[in-house]
This record gives C-alpha cells, sequence and structure tokens, in this order.
C-alpha cells in the first residue's frame, strides 16, 4: 500500500518507519516540526506572556513641578520627551511602548530644603522662641516661583503646634489655574 499514507502517518509493515516517523517529523529532509508536540507553545505548553513593564523612576524639583518642565529620555534607539505638567504628583506614571515592550516612567519629587508637599498644599516649618511667639514676627518666605511672601503674626496668639494657612500660594492644582495652600507650621521652643 505504501506511498502517501506512509508518508504522513508512517509505514506499517515490512519495510517502512514506524509510529512517529511522519511527514511532519521529518520535514523536508528530516528533522522539521509536528504539530502534536515538538515546538513548544504546544497544547501542554503554558500559554506566552507578554513582558513585564519596564518601571524608571525619574526625579523632579518642587519648583520644576511648580512650573512645569520638560525630561528627556532615551529608550532603545528613539529619544521620548515627558511634558511633566504644573502640579503633578509623586507617582504621576507615563507609559511608552517601545517594540512591544512597555517603559513606564514614575514621577519622584526630589527632598525640598525648606518644602514639604502634601497634596496640593506646601508646608513650611517656621522655628520660633517663645519670645518670638509672644511678641509677633514678620516672615518673608522665599517662594518656589522666585517671588517672596510676606506674613505677620503680631497681634496673633502663636503656639507650638499652630499653623496658619495662606490659600493660593501652594501648588497648583492639576485641570486650572486654583492652587492649593501655604501652610505654616510654628515650632516654639525655650
Amino acid at each position: 500500500m505504501g506511498g502517501i499514507f506512509e508518508q504522513f502517518f508512517g509505514g506499517g509493515g515490512g519495510g517502512g518507519g514506524g509510529v512517529g516517523d511522519s511527514f511532519f517529523s521529518q520535514g523536508m529532509g528530516g528533522g522539521g516540526f509536528d504539530p502534536f508536540g515538538g515546538m513548544g507553545g504546544g497544547f501542554g505548553s503554558p500559554p506566552r506572556r507578554a513582558p513585564q513593564p519596564i518601571e524608571k523612576p525619574f526625579e523632579c524639583t518642587l519648583e520644576e513641578i511648580f512650573a512645569g518642565c520638560r525630561r528627556q529620555f532615551r529608550i532603545g534607539s528613539r529619544v521620548v520627551a515627558i511634558d511633566v505638567k504644573p502640579g503633578w504628583k509623586a507617582g504621576t506614571k507615563v507609559t511608552f511602548d517601545e517594540q512591544g515592550q512597555k517603559v513606564t516612567f514614575v514621577l519622584k519629587e526630589k527632598t525640598h530644603g525648606w518644602f514639604r508637599r502634601e497634596g496640593d498644599d506646601l508646608h513650611w516649618t517656621c522655628r520660633l522662641t517663645r519670645e518670638q511667639a509672644a511678641r509677633g514676627v514678620t516672615l518673608t518666605i522665599p517662594h518656589l516661583d522666585g517671588s517672596s511672601v510676606r506674613l505677620s503674626t503680631k497681634g496673633e496668639r502663636t503656639y507650638g503646634g499652630s499653623c496658619k494657612a495662606i490659600a493660593g500660594k501652594g501648588m497648583p492644582i492639576k485641570g486650572g489655574p486654583a492652587r492649593g495652600a501655604l501652610i505654616i507650621d510654628f515650632r516654639v521652643s525655650g
């Protein structure tokens, strides 16, 4: 009987090959692939997963986040730009796709010399002696935009743990012209 049947399903009696010597396993000149096993990805193999996204942190100062800035990065053979919008928060993610591999850049805030950010508010710690707290002081606070914020505590009761908020002097709020508050946290010693 031989012929075509034996080429596809293997020879049975006498001179042909045995089970497994099919056309698929021999291929064109031997060593081909067998659709019922062999090259992986068959029924018993786990499915292929997409590569895990790569996360890369990048840092900006509070001044850069306050005003907005542009950062450029190299991914493989190309250069990509991230336009940091005014008021973005730490943890903001921007994702690029580079030949099927997702690369996610994650914003980190650099520690500032005198401001601490909480949400859209900026906190500044003012350290006073008891005498200064009792008589009042005039404060000049350098702001992130290069201006100065002036504030007087004369005639007000200032004590350790108290705070004063100045609306509109914090970080920009995403999507609009509004801004958070500048909060002065008072610490009194001596």
